[in-house]
């Protein structure tokens, strides 16, 4: 089981800012790159190479490295720090670089070993011990994290991130005093520092100070209108308050400036439902369950970023909660990458048929069936063909795809009533016969 304070601690120093009720295994999940699992490969290939040390210019690789890192391609930068620790020629601030790699791919305990390497080159660099105090964080050591953060501000005492970081340590070992003090020491020394403006509010909030919570998330929101957690931490005090409507204003800007954020969806729920509002925390229910199989969807794709067939299911998401833009995207990118996939004609068929845009829709089933026969394009084209009025063609897409139903039935019993009207008796007793195989109330029904 994992340490509550832990997770809490990591949510707050990895991503920027205080939020009720977080996820931050689930965030870290979702804003992985892709090419993780491959740096980390690197990391241990680059760590076994047995380098000689002969000629090398140190100056002329580290300017590599730092081209390589800040344009993130690790894989690169890596073995040339790895030659540089191997000729015994890699600066500081290789192995700080060399750190935030591993960090990256999830080797933490050797980005510990590669930082303090760097920290016995430049026992002074402040920036570096708070870097060490976020790593031991992740390796749930709170009193090392806690004392490099202290010694960051023992070398900069005007070092308002780890002033920050050392309160949110205070915060999850439940010692609020001491975090709010050094909250107000980080927006001393930085007076626009809106984390840290939060995460005073949250301190009050756990304190049980909710008057002086409101007020800090509100300063927050006051200094920036787009600054989600502050939103959702106010909502989240206002139900310890009572001020149930209140609230559901806070939770519902939380979700207008993050929709894909699935707390927000269940923090609304819960103010609907002290509210006595059902059917509304019904809804938000279901959207959270929504948002929750969208980041599930989208953690696959990063873990299969040429995955065509995931984007199409993603679009089919969207489609299901008629968010047409993202679904059309998806559909875009995934037919770049496989223009033979029939699902990506097939789900924007979906889309035109639901919009009414029949002739679209036809289109991009015909492009489907060009790609495979697909019964679910048929099936769709002679939907959109019946309603335009082409029956004939709708017929032959039914009995393509093997479909009988009351819609088909319907189809059947329409072009019997043209035959008919045409003088094709005998073509249209044949349709009303089969109209009335599938569906044997349809003559009760069309005759009332």
């Amino acid at each position: 089981m994992r340490n509550p304070i832990i997770c809490f601690l990591v949510t707050c120093l990895v991503l920027p800012g205080c939020s009720k009720a977080e996820k931050p295994v689930a965030q870290a999940a979702a804003e992985q790159d892709a090419n993780t699992a491959a740096e980390s490969s690197a990391a241990n290939q680059a760590s076994a190479t047995n380098t000689k040390a002969t000629n090398i210019d140190a100056e002329a690789l580290m300017s590599q490295v730092q081209e390589h890192f800040d344009a993130g391609d690790y894989r690169a930068a890596f073995p040339l720090l790895d030659q540089l620790h191997a000729a015994k020629a890699c600066p500081a601030e290789g192995y700080a670089i060399r750190a935030q790699i591993l960090d990256h791919s999830g080797l933490t305990s050797q980005a510990v070993s590669s930082l303090t390497l760097a920290l016995t080159k430049q026992p002074e660099n402040a920036k570096w011990h708070n870097m060490l105090g976020l790593l031991f964080v992740k390796m749930q050591n709170l009193p090392m994290a806690r004392q490099a953060f202290t010694k960051a501000i023992e070398l900069d005492s005007e070092f308002a991130k780890a002033y920050n970081n050392r309160g949110l340590i205070s915060i999850g070992m439940k010692e609020y005093g001491q975090a709010i003090n050094d909250f107000n020491l980080a927006i001393r020394h930085d007076k626009e520092y809106i984390d840290a403006l939060n995460n005073r509010g949250y301190a009050y909030l756990e304190q049980g100070n909710y008057s002086k919570a409101i007020e800090n998330f509100t300063d927050a929101i006051a200094m920036d209108e787009s600054y989600v957690k502050s939103y959702n931490n106010r909502g989240f005090t206002h139900m310890k308050v009572g001020d149930n409507e209140a609230a559901v204003k806070d939770f519902s800007k939380a979700i207008e400036l993050s929709p894909n954020v699935v707390k927000h969806y269940l923090h609304r729920r819960d103010a609907w439902l002290a509210m006595g509002n059902q059917e509304k925390a019904v809804a938000d229910q279901k959207q959270a369950q929504w948002t929750q199989q969208l980041l599930l969807i989208s953690r696959r794709m990063q873990r299969e970023p040429k995955n065509a067939e995931l984007l199409v299911e993603r679009a089919k998401h969207f489609v299901a909660a008629e968010r047409f833009e993202e679904a059309f995207e998806d559909l875009s990118q995934a037919e770049k990458m496989d223009q033979d996939l029939a699902a990506v004609h097939t789900c924007r068929a979906e889309i035109y048929y639901g919009r009414e845009e029949y002739k679209a829709a036809i289109e991009s089933c015909t492009k489907a069936l060009d790609a495979d026969h697909d019964f679910s394009a048929l099936s769709l084209r002679g939907d959109a063909y019946m309603a335009t009025g082409k029956l004939d063609e709708a017929i032959a897409d039914y009995n393509a795809a093997q479909r009988f139903d009351g819609t088909v039935a319907m189809a059947y019993w329409k072009r019997a009533e043209e035959r008919k009207e045409g003088g094709d008796k005998s073509g249209a007793d044949a349709d009303r016969k089969i109209a009335l195989q599938l569906d044997p109330k349809l003559e009760e029904t069309k005759t009332k």
